[in-house]
């Protein structure tokens, strides 16, 4: 199901919903094998847990959308673990592609424009994500591995920044985590706007190529040319490109 329009409408109305990827690395985590996804995460007993709980509970609230990975036996497997049909939506529902290409950058362009509090969980080298779309608050983590011994404390920031009186947006570029992370704050912020936005920006703000299929720079300096600010090329920000191409998109190196 394709829902970038739907997310889009959400967010100028201030509605809830929420939109978590459950991807190979999710499906082989939580399906109980060993080793680590692309981005050298470890599968985890405690990752493995929270998942399958993140799903569950996901699953259950209306105003849920689940990003399905194309391998048919991962989907099997988490039907397996529901009474119902989950809300399947399309796994690259914002990650720029060839596909649906002017509403993704219609929702990059309404978060952008959207006076509502935005927060982004995401690791160090995302922090031209604020002024990409004009986040409130940056709550970083780890490139990796932060899920067993940070999860609380992360989750914690974010409930410190978070609004109770108005719906607040929060995007993840969080890897494997950032599931449960989005189940757990959801709980207590039923009203806000998830999205997992995964490694959709990662291109953008550090010029490193992280999945191996995306558009070149270049092109995303074009699509995105509405919402690029005045000073994304900061000499502050130059650190970011030589670091990025050492510890991100580490199985394409």
């Amino acid at each position: 199901m394709e829902i970038t329009r739907l997310i889009t409408e959400s967010i100028r109305k201030k509605k809830p919903i929420s939109f978590c990827k459950y991807g190979d690395g999710e499906y082989y985590c939580a399906s109980g094998d060993q080793g680590g996804n692309c981005d050298c995460d470890m599968y985890t007993p405690k990752l493995k847990e929270g998942l399958i709980r993140s799903f569950k509970f996901m699953e259950d609230k209306p105003d849920s959308y689940l990003g399905l990975w194309v391998k048919s036996a991962s989907r099997k497997f988490w039907e397996s673990l529901v009474n119902r049909r989950p809300n399947w939506a399309l796994y690259h529902t914002i990650i720029l592609d060839k596909h649906h290409t002017s509403e993704k950058i219609e929702l990059l362009k309404t978060i952008k424009e959207s006076k509502l509090n935005k927060v982004i969980v995401c690791n160090e080298l995302l922090i031209k994500s604020q002024i990409l779309l004009n986040i409130n608050h940056i709550i970083t983590i780890p490139l990796r591995n932060w899920y067993d011994n940070q999860f609380d404390n992360i989750a914690h920031n974010c409930r410190m920044v978070m609004r109770h009186d108005e719906p607040n947006i929060v995007i993840t570029c969080a890897g494997m985590g950032a599931k449960v992370l989005i189940a757990t704050l959801k709980k207590d912020f039923p009203n806000s706007i998830y999205l997992d936005f995964g490694s959709a920006i990662d291109k953008i703000c550090t010029k490193k190529t992280t999945r191996g299929w995306e558009p070149t720079y270049d092109e995303l300096m074009n699509l995105l040319k509405d919402i690029i600010p005045s000073n994304w090329n900061d000499p502050k920000y130059d650190y970011i490109y030589q670091k990025a191409n050492n510890d991100l998109g580490i199985h394409i190196n």
